[in-house]
This record gives structure tokens, C-alpha cells and sequence, in this order.
């Protein structure tokens, strides 16, 4: 098995998984790295019908993979480097394993997969992958038929966010793409959202220098990317509200964003917290596609 980093992405054949394959041999080809195609068939579901003597799991995988093939022939045709690959188990646990040995470096999911969560984008394969994957996860929304135009990334000055807003500006130069850097200054008189925070509505007096710093600070990092990365559009923002991830929500929508790009959090021993509240929210309930960047030393 070659040890060269890969592009993941998982076929489930849902509405959006075309355009995560597309979006993903796109990546491959621009970064010079093989595409692995994989399908999981559910162990639970095929558990039913192994009492039968007709029951024949060589050709269930031989049909798998061949009707997997003809997908990727009709929806990207022949691309550098393909790869395919046909497992059986949980869908989450068989991702795991497939980042691992196909040495990926990114898995590309469609957004929403056949099972759904009510209220949200995302699919359950999804929403744990965000949080839990070991590697960049990007979820390509259904209606991402093109490459990326307006791309934004959430700064909020840590490590891993400055990552996101490198890896946001590695797109948008790939995809002549405008990026904004989007900071959002909540007031410390404004607690958490949903812990009986005080809320946006709450009258509070902000001193105009804490958010020219923000601004100061924001425009250093947009000025030294644009000039790496030779951007012709980058633009910076800073809001203010209790209410960090709806207001990161209403600015996508009021910018036309296909693409956020936010880092993660790992921290470890707290396996529902790994992706961060604020950032779970976003790419759960945005409508444009979405990236999650984990820290260097993330693990589960």
C-alpha cells in the first residue's frame, strides 16, 4: 500500500455525493495526490440476510464495487489516479479505517447522506466525522456544482484558526475565489449561547479600541496571506455578538458563501466536545459547504 497522502471520499450515492466526488477529484488533481473512492456496505443491514443459503458476500462486493466504478465513471470519468475500495461494517468506524490506511489527508463527505438529522445539513456519518476524524473534513453541500467563488474563515486567534484562514486562502488562490476573514468580538457581559447567556439584545457599551485592536489584528493576517498567496480579493470583518455562531450563520448568508473554513479543537477524554460548540453549530446548520481544520496534535 503506497504511504503517499491521499484524498478520501465516501460514495453513499446520496444527492450530494457527486458533487463531494467532483469537488474532491479536483483537490486530488491540484495537489498532485491519488483519489480513493470508497463504500461501506452497512453490517447491519447485511446481517439479515446471511440465514439465507442464496446469501453470497464475494458477489455483494463484487457488484458493490463494480456499480461504484460505473459511478465514478459517469460522474468525474477518468481522472490521474483512482483508487476504489469496498468494505463491510459501520460506516464511522470503516472511515476510520480507511483514513488510516490510505494515509489520507482530507476526507470529502456529501453533506447530507441518506440518514439524516432533523434540523441540521449534515448526515450522522458526517456530524461524527466533523467532530472525530483525524484528519481535514470537508462536507460539500448538493447545490456546490462548481468550483468555490466567495470563501470566508472563522478567526478567532488561536493556532489552529490561523491554519484554517492558510488552508481558506490555499482554496481561494486555487479557485480564484474571493476570502473574507470573519472575527466575532463577544462581550464578556455575554455568556455562553444556551448556558442563560444574557443574549445580543442586552444594551452594552462597547469600547471602540478593543475593536479597532480586533480590526488591526485581522487586517496584519489578511495582509500577510494575500501577499503569500497573491489574492486579489481578501477582505476582512469584524462583528459583534453574544451569539457567536448565528451571527457567523446570517454573514455567510448575506455574503453568498459556498465554502467556511474553520479550525477545530481536540481535546481528548471529551469525545462530544472535540469539535468545539460554536464551530458544530456552523457546519451543522449553514447552507454553503463546509471545512473543518484540525489542530496539529489532534487525537481522540
Amino acid at each position: 500500500m503506497s504511504t503517499i497522502p491521499s484524498i478520501l471520499v465516501g460514495i453513499d450515492y446520496s444527492p450530494s455525493c457527486g458533487n463531494a466526488l467532483r469537488e474532491a477529484a479536483r483537490l486530488s488533481n491540484a495537489a498532485n495526490r491519488p483519489l480513493v473512492c470508497y463504500h461501506v456496505l452497512d453490517e447491519g443491514i447485511l446481517s439479515g440476510f446471511r440465514k439465507f443459503n442464496s446469501y453470497d458476500e464475494g458477489g455483494i462486493v463484487d457488484y458493490a464495487r463494480e456499480k461504484l466504478e460505473k459511478f465514478i465513471q459517469k460522474v468525474i470519468g477518468a481522472a490521474h489516479e483512482i483508487h476504489t475500495a469496498i468494505s463491510i461494517g459501520h460506516p464511522f468506524e470503516e472511515t476510520l479505517k480507511m483514513i488510516e490506511e490510505h494515509h489520507a489527508e482530507m476526507l470529502v463527505l456529501g453533506s447530507k447522506g441518506l440518514s439524516r438529522l432533523e434540523g441540521s445539513h449534515v448526515g450522522r456519518l458526517a456530524s461524527r466525522c466533523l467532530g472525530m476524524a483525524p484528519v481535514e473534513v470537508l462536507l460539500v453541500r448538493k447545490n456546490q456544482d462548481h468550483p468555490f467563488r466567495v470563501i470566508a474563515a472563522g478567526v478567532d486567534f488561536s493556532e489552529n484558526s490561523i491554519r484554517a484562514a492558510r488552508r481558506a486562502a490555499e482554496i481561494a488562490r486555487q479557485d480564484s475565489a474571493s476570502l473574507r476573514l470573519i472575527h466575532v468580538y463577544r462581550p464578556v457581559v455575554c455568556l455562553n449561547d444556551g448556558f442563560g447567556g444574557l443574549g445580543s439584545s442586552f444594551p452594552v457599551s462597547l469600547e471602540p479600541s478593543i475593536i479597532e485592536e480586533f480590526e488591526s489584528r485581522l487586517e496584519k493576517i489578511g495582509y500577510e496571506l494575500g501577499k503569500e498567496f497573491d489574492l486579489q480579493e481578501l477582505s476582512t470583518r469584524v462583528l459583534t455578538s453574544g451569539r457567536v455562531s448565528h451571527e457567523i450563520e446570517t454573514h455567510l448568508e448575506e455574503m453568498n458563501a459556498d465554502l467556511i473554513v474553520l479550525g477545530t479543537r481536540g481535546r481528548a477524554g471529551f469525545k462530544r466536545l472535540l469539535l468545539g460548540t460554536t464551530a458544530e453549530s456552523i457546519m451543522s446548520h449553514t447552507s454553503c459547504s463546509a471545512l473543518a481544520v484540525k489542530p496539529g496534535d489532534f487525537h481522540l
